[in-house]
């Protein structure tokens, strides 16, 4: 009986290469320079982050690319809070730029302070009352006609001193002064 012809013998060098199943990228473990390479960072700067405690180390010198370069999105994306305990850096460059703007505003003369605009008001207020108390000695020698006048002025003086209260009342408190919207 003949027998069938033999298979070739597989060789002792494929047969000890199995398949493996193959590695992701993202798992693979690359050195210190490769890693600070793929964060474009120094390696000084990657091994302060391990000390630290910010990125994970597979070893000396090892990391696993995957759960560094996770550690490091976290760490850029709230970096900011863990570095300086603040929630929010943005909060305190908004800040900043209203300070430099009201800084050149006021530079300008644009912005005033609400003292001194009131000092201001004020000392504008006792101009008028003064120049207002003078009137009937200029127009008129006659005493009768001096009385009769002042008070007239006394009247628009007190009108005009609750006139100016209620505004720098609305300044000082900042509300809207229900007058201003009828007189636009």
């Amino acid at each position: 009986m003949a027998r069938p012809p033999k298979k070739p013998a597989k060789s002792a060098a494929k047969k000890a290469s199995s398949p493996k199943p193959k590695e992701k990228p993202a798992d693979l473990i690359v050195s210190q320079t490769e890693m600070a390479e793929i964060l474009g960072v120094t390696t000084r700067w990657l091994r302060q982050m391990v000390t630290e405690g910010v990125v994970p180390s597979e070893g000396r010198g090892r990391f696993r690319i995957s759960a560094t370069v996770r550690a490091y999105a976290t760490f850029l994306k709230d970096g900011t809070e863990k570095k300086t305990g603040s929630t929010s850096m943005d909060e305190l460059r908004k800040e900043k730029a209203l300070e430099i703007r009201m800084n050149r505003e006021r530079k300008d003369r644009d912005l005033i302070a609400i003292d001194e605009a009131l000092s201001t008001a004020d000392e504008i207020a006792g101009i008028f009352v003064a120049y207002l108390s003078g009137l009937p000695a200029e127009i008129t020698g006659v005493p009768r006609e001096r009385q009769r006048l002042n008070e007239i002025i006394d009247g628009g003086r007190l009108r005009l001193a609750d006139r100016f209260a209620e505004k720098i009342e609305a300044l000082r408190t900042g509300k809207e002064d229900p007058d201003s919207e009828a007189e636009d």
